[in-house]
């Protein structure tokens, strides 16, 4: 977000506050107790893929303090110079601010590691540029340029080395240092360190970082959540026998089970009529509609009809049923 189109600080804070507000935690795509149950290598690769978002969220939650402090304390810093207790505290916020958000691309390198089933240890010390180019046949080409363009783009390097590695390793960005090196025989002020950066504007480069990481984060978590809603949920259902009377179904399934299963379902029924079928010495009939909806979900959520293609005959012919 380019600051200089704003007339005044007033504005400035105004568009800041607005933009940590737009800050959000993810949908952490988790599973009921019942599905949790399911031990299949699948559910517990999934429920992985889960912990990891759980702990971004937590991340996300602690940046997004520590920038509203870090702002809360640069406006009351009367100009970029002074060293007081407002600009120790503001410098303080945005380090932890930074420090994090650089937490926040490790922590999401985990996810794309889990969830594309990458093969890397999570202890593994591989930095996220090199991860990438590593794996990038399994999470994407597309995905992983779009990814390595962020990560060397001006705003990214300004907080990964500007601001995060500054604090680290050399001198807080912060506050205005005046070193004095030997040059030709003479001693000259080292001009590099002497006016930092605008709180503003440091503040305004971890957000921005902070909100296209959370972009890049969303678009694996819709991937997760799509994932589990149509391979891992356990749903109830409603079965629309062939002569229009819905019977509610005796157990619960899981979805991708009754989606591979789908031509196979018969369901006992005591209607007499013609349409009815004899099976191993039951009354049976073939449902012509299956109507499910998630386990625990309110009216409307995660909801979805099937429809069988298959006729009972030719299920018998097919499958080898036995009247």
């Amino acid at each position: 977000m380019d600051l200089n189109k704003f007339e005044d600080d007033e504005q400035v804070v105004k568009c800041l506050k607005e933009q940590i507000d737009n800050i959000h935690t993810l949908d952490e795509c988790r599973l009921h107790k019942e599905e949790q149950y399911q031990t299949s290598e699948e559910v517990l690769w999934f429920r992985n893929c889960i912990e990891w978002v759980i702990r971004i969220n937590e991340v996300i939650v602690n940046i997004k303090y520590a920038l509203k402090k870090c702002l809360e304390f640069a406006e009351a810093i009367l100009w970029p110079l002074e060293e007081t207790e407002n600009k120790r505290l503001y410098s303080y916020y945005l380090e932890d601010a930074a420090y994090r958000n650089i937490v926040l691309w490790d922590m999401f390198k985990q996810l794309l590691n889990e969830f594309y089933k990458c093969g890397y240890s999570e202890k593994s010390g591989i930095k996220i540029f090199k991860f990438l180019e590593n794996s990038e046949t399994k999470i994407g080409e597309v995905k992983v340029k779009r990814i390595l363009e962020y990560l060397n783009s001006s705003n990214h390097q300004m907080v990964r080395n500007n601001l995060r590695h500054s604090f680290t390793h050399s001198v807080d960005p912060t506050s205005p240092y005046v070193f004095h090196r030997l040059i030709d025989g003479k001693i000259e002020p080292q001009s590099d360190y002497i006016f930092p950066n605008h709180p503003y504007e440091n503040i305004n480069y971890i957000i921005m970082d902070v909100i296209q990481l959370i972009e890049f984060i969303s678009e694996v978590t819709d991937e997760m959540y799509e994932y589990r809603n149509t391979n891992t949920i356990i749903i109830e259902v409603l079965y629309t026998m062939p002569c229009g009377k819905v019977i509610d179904g005796s157990t619960c399934w899981n979805i991708k089970v009754l989606k591979g299963n789908l031509e196979k379902i018969v369901v006992p029924c005591e209607t007499s009529c013609d349409k009815r079928n004899v099976y191993k010495q039951v009354y049976v009939c073939k449902p012509i509609k299956i109507h499910y909806r998630r386990i625990h979900s309110q009216q409307g959520e995660i909801i979805g009809t099937l429809t069988p293609k298959m006729t009972f005959a030719e299920l018998v012919e097919k499958y080898g049923f036995n009247k």
